[in-house]
């Protein structure tokens, strides 16, 4: 993520981070503490860019139940079920993307850049899911071929696991 200019958000930075987020998308996100405890889980969830922080990158690897809750509709991504989250070091089966966004052209090609770069690469295995919070959120996720997936979360995008010869 560094090549991205991307840095794991520290704990003095969340509550900020979030906020940027929350502006950019026009709605809540999940609460500082809620974000601090995944994060603490996964050493993985919360990501900003800037100074002042000007992008987010907020994501949440899921264990094999979490992404069937994701799937069926029964995830919460405000506040996932302890089980649903893969902990560090642990299998994934797959990435629920809260949130990509910045504040400024430089930020949002540091936040494009690295789910593009972590979808064909760290995450290439297993599904990425993202809802389109904004009409420029889901066109960008139809043009990084996610697609539409009905019956999970409302507005959820899934892009398919991608194969080492695709």
């Amino acid at each position: 993520m560094g090549k991205y200019a991307l840095r794991r958000a520290r704990p003095t930075e969340v509550v900020e981070t979030l906020k940027l987020g929350e502006t950019l998308v026009g709605g809540a996100l999940a609460r500082p503490e809620v974000v601090a405890t995944v994060d603490a889980i996964t050493q993985m969830t919360i990501w900003n860019t800037g100074d002042p922080i000007a992008g987010i990158f907020l994501v949440v690897p899921v264990t094999e139940e979490g992404r069937a809750a994701v799937e069926n509709g029964s995830f919460n991504p405000a506040d996932p079920a302890i089980r649903h989250i893969a902990p560090a070091n642990t299998p994934i089966f797959g990435v629920y993307c809260g949130i990509y966004a910045g504040a400024t052209r430089e930020a949002r090609k540091s936040v494009l850049m690295a789910a593009g770069d972590l979808r064909l690469n760290a995450f290439a295995p297993v599904p990425t899911y993202a809802r389109g919070a904004t009409e420029d959120g889901a066109r960008s996720m139809l043009t990084l071929g996610y697609r539409p997936l009905q019956g999970g979360l409302k507005d959820l995008f899934v892009s398919d696991p991608v194969s080492a010869d695709q």
